[in-house]
């Protein structure tokens, strides 16, 4: 009986398919994580933009309708472990005040400041203007809770960012957004 097995082309098949399956689910499980990062990736690409498009049309932020703003664009779409960091730049790369800070998680955004100078590429350049400035958003997270089979992949940074020149040169902060920035507040 078991040579008939063998011999057999059911015996073949299910040896096929048997010896096939572990590679069968390899491939679901990567296309399924990669699936999931692109996805997220994009999603991020679209909170970020969103909330650069916003905050880039304001002339007044406050404390209340920032934190809010950035609830409804990232929070909800993002899940809550992320970092965002929202940075005011002139087009000579100095910074009015010193980058907004959001998130439960630090660090994983690389630093594109330091002090109040910018320190990344620009879009456009101009030391000797001082009537331009662009908002540059950066919205980072690791990729762990999108993977199935972190084995395969690994963990990875996810870093989206987006620069949108602001409508107003001059952006005007509320009392506890501008202490948060280290700037003193105007009224």
């Amino acid at each position: 009986m078991r040579q008939r097995f063998l011999v057999s082309d059911y015996g073949t098949t299910v040896i096929e398919f048997a010896l096939s399956l572990p590679i069968i689910i390899g491939i679901l499980l990567v296309s399924t994580d990669l699936y999931n990062i692109n996805r997220m990736r994009g999603v991020m690409e679209q909170a970020s933009h969103n909330l650069s498009s916003i905050l880039a049309n304001q002339q007044e932020w406050n404390i209340d309708s920032f934190d809010y703003l950035v609830e409804h664009t990232i929070d909800d779409l993002v899940d809550e472990e992320y970092e965002l960091i929202v940075s005011k730049v002139n087009i000579d790369r100095s910074m009015d005040w010193l980058p907004i800070r959001r998130g439960k998680i630090s660090g994983v955004c690389a630093e594109m400041s330091s002090g109040k100078q910018y320190l990344d590429q620009m879009p456009e350049e101009d030391s000797d203007a001082n009537n331009a400035s662009f908002l540059v958003i950066q919205l980072c997270r690791y990729s762990d809770d999108l993977i199935i089979n972190s084995g395969l992949l690994g963990s990875k940074k996810m870093e989206s960012m987006s620069v949108n020149r602001l409508l107003y040169h001059s952006v005007v902060l509320d009392q506890r957004l501008s202490g948060e920035v280290g700037v003193d507040y105007e009224e």
